[in-house]
């Protein structure tokens, strides 16, 4: 008796296991079907932030000419040599409309007034952490444009992933209305399977764009950073 009950069900596993993916891949449709639409909406919101991004960097100030923004940035140059270090930030902020640019220019002053507070408790301390909190505000930036580039990278893999998902598990219940003639449910399948695979899609391939000419833009940021660093620091 009991080797046919464990005969039986050796016979039955087969069967088993295939209603076990069965019922948990169909289970899977619907929350596939929400994060895709989720990226969508989330798809909509990085059109619209780098829609504006390009706006600025396109803008009055990116106009500039390449001679005028270098006049402006010796002048910055001449305003710290003096002291002036406030000042010489200031021209350099009015070059340029790159986030990541002025969050450095932020970071600078807070590091001088960081310092004047550790100069007053212990004078002489200014050559030796200058290059260091200058090299940890440059990690800073390079960690905060690495951090931004993560959501479009994210999306280009996500939405081709979640689309073949949202195509492959429609495609068990269309096999199996096929069979017993049920054109209803068929066509239905095969709707959400096609829907899916063309939203994935879109949504990696906007993704993947958005991020390339974001990689172009904030590598130019660092470009930007360095250079700024080599003109007003290249001596210390």
């Amino acid at each position: 008796m009991v080797i046919a009950s464990i005969t039986s069900s050796i016979t039955h596993l087969p069967q088993i296991l295939q209603s076990a993916v069965y019922l948990i891949s169909t289970s899977l449709l619907y929350p596939v079907i929400i994060v895709l639409l989720g990226l969508t909406l989330w798809l909509i919101t990085e059109i619209g932030v780098f829609s504006v991004e390009y706006l600025a960097r396109t803008g009055k100030l990116s106009s500039k000419k390449p001679e005028e923004v270098e006049r402006e940035i010796i002048e910055s140059k001449t305003l710290v040599e003096d002291g002036k270090f406030k000042k010489g930030i200031g021209v350099l902020g009015g070059c340029t409309t790159s986030r990541f640019v002025h969050v450095f220019l932020d970071g600078l002053l807070a590091i001088k007034e960081k310092e004047k507070e550790v100069e007053l408790k212990n004078p002489g301390t200014h050559a030796k952490l200058f290059p260091i909190n200058l090299v940890k505000l440059l990690q800073k930036c390079d960690l905060l444009i690495s951090k931004r580039l993560e959501k479009s990278k994210s999306m280009a893999r996500l939405g081709p992933m979640f689309g073949l998902m949202g195509t492959l598990i429609p495609m068990g219940p269309a096999l199996l209305a096929l069979t017993k003639g049920d054109i209803d449910t068929l066509a239905g399948s095969l709707i959400i399977a096609f829907g899916t695979t063309v939203i994935g899609l879109l949504i990696g391939s906007v993704s993947y764009l958005i991020t390339v000419v974001r990689t172009r833009w904030y590598r130019q940021d660092m470009n930007d950073i360095h250079y700024i660093c080599e003109v007003l620091f290249g001596d210390e």
